[in-house]
């Protein structure tokens, strides 16, 4: 698997993120068949055979237009509806454009590369999948609520990229960006082994040449500064003043007062340390991926904890241990919960997107004492499904 500069060169993390991340375009050039391992049409074709593939997971556009799904799923009244495979061949022949979304969770080689992304950016990723045939576009100008990386895995397609209209527009925004009347900042063919990076509210349109066209679209979701006000918001409901009603109905004087306890419980929720702690509880939050192990796991789960038992995240991406009394405390499956200081860098090393022996976590621990809370700690959180063991002795 292609690692995060690989992905992105010539650029790589450091420049992406200080040049372009949230502020402007970007273009990658690279060379035919960087990406062609990613996804290929043959397993294009054996998803589309082999899973019960709906809309919206699954449809077709044409010049701005959703193609009717009846004219490519079969029927109810003629039984499980399905992929009418003639059906999607007269519609695609007719220009139409093939869309998939969240194909990662068809592709087990997407599902590592959106793990590489999320790693790479500290932000939630999915993917889309778009193949063109012939030479109608399949949206109209447009802009994305989410940032965007675009893979060209085959054939090639003409870009047009142009500036916003509205700087950082919200997908429920209070006003509608206008449509771009200048130039476009890059008009271009987007070919095999290419990447462009769209930041979330720049206008494009993109045409099909009239060949076979696949492109993977790399989503991203980074938090706003609403979500940070959201964060802080949840933090303020443990807040007397903030559960108690306002003084509607008294005078200047007492609703002047309780505006500053108000606004200094805010200022001191806000505070310089603040965005660090919203983004822990991010990271520990954003997007993770099902791991299933059948049938070990219907064993191991309720299993003594060794030291080579093998543990991972189920839900988390990591834990988000924050302290409090001289302890940790972090919330999972609907709990709160608390553990010893002690614990903290073996608990800290836990993670969604890759599994830890037991002996390794242990080892980041002080002493044997240490390292038997650590396995009656794990054993608890693997019983409440936080914790997911994958291998047992």
């Amino acid at each position: 698997m292609l690692d995060f500069d690989q992905i992105i060169a010539p650029l790589n993390r450091d420049k992406l993120v200080r040049d372009h991340w949230g502020k402007s375009f970007a273009r990658m050039q690279g060379t035919p068949g960087r990406f062609a391992d990613l996804f290929t049409w043959n397993e294009l074709n054996t998803v589309l055979e082999t899973h019960r593939l709906m809309p919206p997971r699954f449809k077709l556009f044409k010049d701005g237009q959703l193609i009717d799904p009846a004219r490519y799923i079969t029927p109810p009244h003629m039984g499980t509806p399905r992929i009418d495979s003639g059906g999607l061949a007269v519609c695609l022949a007719e220009g139409a454009s093939l869309i998939l979304n969240d194909v990662q969770e068809v592709s087990p080689k997407l599902r590592q590369l959106m793990q590489v992304f999320q790693a790479a950016l500290k932000t939630d990723t999915y993917a889309n999948l778009y193949a063109a045939f012939h030479s109608q576009k399949a949206f109209d100008l447009h802009w994305d609520p989410q940032d965007s990386i675009i893979l060209q895995l085959s054939g090639k397609k003409r870009w047009k990229v142009y500036k916003p209209t509205r700087l950082h527009p919200l997908e429920d925004d209070l006003e509608k960006p206008a449509q771009p009347t200048g130039d476009a900042v890059w008009e271009g063919v987007l070919k095999e082994g290419d990447a462009i990076y769209i930041p979330r509210g720049w206008w494009h349109v993109v045409h099909p040449l009239n060949e076979p066209s696949l492109h993977l679209t790399v989503s991203l979701t980074p938090p706003k500064g609403l979500d940070l006000l959201g964060w802080a918001v949840s933090k303020l409901r443990s807040e007397v003043q903030v559960r108690a009603g306002i003084p509607a109905l008294l005078d200047g004087a007492a609703r002047a007062a309780h505006m500053k306890s108000l606004r200094d419980l805010v200022t001191t929720t806000l505070s310089d340390a603040a965005m660090d702690d919203f983004l822990g509880e991010w990271d520990a939050n954003i997007g993770h991926s099902p791991h299933i192990r059948l049938p070990g796991s219907s064993y191991a789960q309720f299993a003594d904890i060794a030291e080579d038992s093998v543990v991972r995240l189920a839900t988390l991406n990591r834990l988000p241990l924050a302290p409090f009394g001289g302890q940790f405390e972090f919330k999972a499956v609907g709990k709160l919960w608390t553990v010893p200081a002690v614990l903290v860098p073996a608990l800290a090393l836990l993670h969604n997107a890759r599994s830890h022996p037991v002996s390794e976590l242990s080892a980041a621990l002080p002493d044997d004492s240490a390292r038997a809370d650590l396995k009656k700690s794990l054993a608890v959180l693997a019983r409440s499904g936080v914790v997911l063991v994958e291998k047992n002795a």
